[in-house]
């Protein structure tokens, strides 16, 4: 059990409700704040107004939060900024890309519960091109609603899975959620969520139930904790990086640049016309330099996905099966 200081066990205090009944949320460190601010315009640039996005700060403060939220106001957009931290998720080891702000989306999610109905949070690797209409998801009594994880590698949670063998007797592989996008539902959020989560985490420190050699810690620890019991969204909630040669990636609400290599720096190959067309339109807001020649990059993309489509079969049969 969990020490009093922490606050997982008391009765959790119900703030009245605020005017704005969605808010979206993210968590970063200083390493991140880049990708962070790019991605929280392109939702104040496509949810409706007033939008409250709010940005937990892991060890570091950002220069000219000030200016910013004033930029975002212009959009009808309030945006606030919050430090956030919690010793007993923050001792997990984390790999790679995956850093340790990512074992907060609990924590982020429980700041918000109770003052909205429902509470997005998003990886700072998304880009949101449409309103999601977050408050016509209708939950039941799941406490949490994701995508689908798209991830078909050799080591991954569908490795075994019909998708990849192209079979079609197995239909109970979709059981795994990718985290970078949650929405939560506050009348369904309970306080021992979080102390669930971190006997997750520990357990997952002995070994993973999902994957080999697994290096997504924060996302495994999530899935048990709501397993069996979080609402499956459509795919375009959350298309991610692997289905991006797709035809599905063109029409996708939100776009998830997982993996090392992210929207930004734009580069040949991985960016194409509506990234640019997107990010040109953020930039511009924050002053910063745009990307000319939309069409070039178009014109590569389109020969990279040509390149790719014979090996992505099964990634076709998976964004099928999904619908």
């Amino acid at each position: 059990m969990r020490g009093k200081a922490l606050g997982r066990h008391a009765t959790q205090v119900r703030q009245p409700k605020v005017d704005v009944t969605s808010a979206f949320a993210y968590v970063t460190d200083e390493r991140g704040f880049e990708l962070t601010r790019h991605s929280a315009l392109s939702v104040a640039l496509s949810q409706p107004q007033p939008c409250h996005i709010y940005i937990y700060c892991y060890q570091f403060t950002p220069a000219g939060r000030e200016s910013l939220a004033a930029v975002f106001d212009q959009y009808g957009t309030e945006l606030r900024f919050s430090r956030i931290g919690d010793p007993d998720l923050e001792r997990h080891q984390t790999c790679g890309h995956v850093t340790t702000p990512t074992l907060l989306k609990l924590s982020v999610a429980k700041e918000l519960i109770g003052r909205y109905d429902r509470v997005v949070y998003l990886d700072s690797d998304m880009l949101v091109f449409d309103d999601l209409k977050v408050d016509h998801i209708s939950f039941g009594s799941s406490p949490v609603a994701a995508v689908v994880d798209l991830d078909l590698s050799d080591t991954g949670a569908l490795r075994r899975s019909q998708w990849v063998a192209g079979r079609d007797d197995d239909a109970t592989t979709l059981g795994y959620f990718n985290a970078g996008l949650l929405i939560f539902a506050s009348e369904n959020w309970t306080d021992d969520c979080l102390d669930t989560y971190a006997r997750a985490l520990d357990q997952h420190d002995q070994g993973c139930d999902y994957k080999i050699n697994c290096t997504s810690i924060d996302q495994c620890a999530l899935n048990k904790t709501f397993e069996g019991s979080w609402l499956q969204l459509p795919a375009s909630f959350n298309m991610q990086a692997g289905a991006k040669f797709e035809a599905d990636w063109q029409s996708a609400a939100v776009r998830h640049y997982c993996g090392v290599r992210k929207f930004i720096p734009i580069a040949p190959f991985r960016n194409d016309s509506r990234d640019i067309r997107r990010l040109n339109a953020i930039r511009r807001i924050l002053g910063l330099s745009t990307t000319r020649f939309s069409f070039m990059f178009e014109a590569f993309f389109r020969v990279n996905a040509m390149r790719k489509r014979r090996g992505s079969g099964a990634m076709r049969r998976l964004l099928a099966a999904l619908g």
